[in-house]
């Protein structure tokens, strides 16, 4: 159906919103230790790179979804299997949120500058605010829709919550990067470039 493929272009959107074309770094366990500041912007950005690519992944396999492809045949199983598919992708991007970016934030450790902490403790609070927002969103997604339309209503929550957390994301490497000026100064390595160009 074409509402899902639209759904799902909102959710592409998003993330390219936020603007991170980073891989993953595939460094070391650096949890509460302190790291070269140069080190800790690229792991970051990194990681939220590879977020970003799980998510156009999830929002490729509704596009893709075999029920979008086939006509409706008016029965309430179709609606139902809509939120349960719905319901999956909401469970993908919160298990995501939790493996990736929530896990990547803290295995990145803490730059080793003045305010240092207190940068790496911006990024990660936005991480949790992120995956509070999903979970809010997935207690929004009504479990027997009455029809095919207020199924597909059921997207709205995730998409607005991945919509709030690129506006949060923004603002927490803005406010990460004012914080401390080596900080700010290491965003600016090629892996977090574009992020920031997206904040200007």
């Amino acid at each position: 159906m074409r509402t899902l493929a639209i759904a799902g272009a909102c959710i592409l959107g998003v993330i390219v919103l936020m603007g991170v074309s980073a891989a993953a770094s595939g460094g070391r366990d650096h949890s509460g230790e302190q790291v070269r500041a140069n080190k800790w912007a690229d792991d970051v950005c990194g990681t939220v790179g590879a977020w970003e690519g799980q998510l156009e992944d999830i929002r490729e396999d509704l596009r893709h979804n075999n029920w979008a492809a086939r006509r409706s045949d008016g029965y309430t199983g179709d609606s139902e299997e809509q939120v349960v598919t719905i319901n999956g992708a909401v469970d993908r991007m919160i298990r995501a949120t939790q493996d990736t970016l929530q896990e990547g934030l803290k295995r990145a450790g803490i730059p080793d500058t003045s305010n240092g902490a207190g940068a790496a403790a911006i990024l990660r609070d936005w991480a949790d605010q992120t995956e509070h927002n999903l979970r809010v969103a997935k207690g929004h997604i009504k479990q027997k829709p009455t029809s095919v339309s207020e199924a597909f209503a059921s997207l709205v929550p995730p998409v607005a919550a991945l919509a709030t957390s690129a506006v949060q994301g923004r603002a927490a490497f803005k406010k990460a990067a004012a914080l401390d000026s080596e900080v700010g100064a290491a965003l600016t390595s090629r892996n977090c470039g574009r992020l920031l160009e997206k904040k200007a």
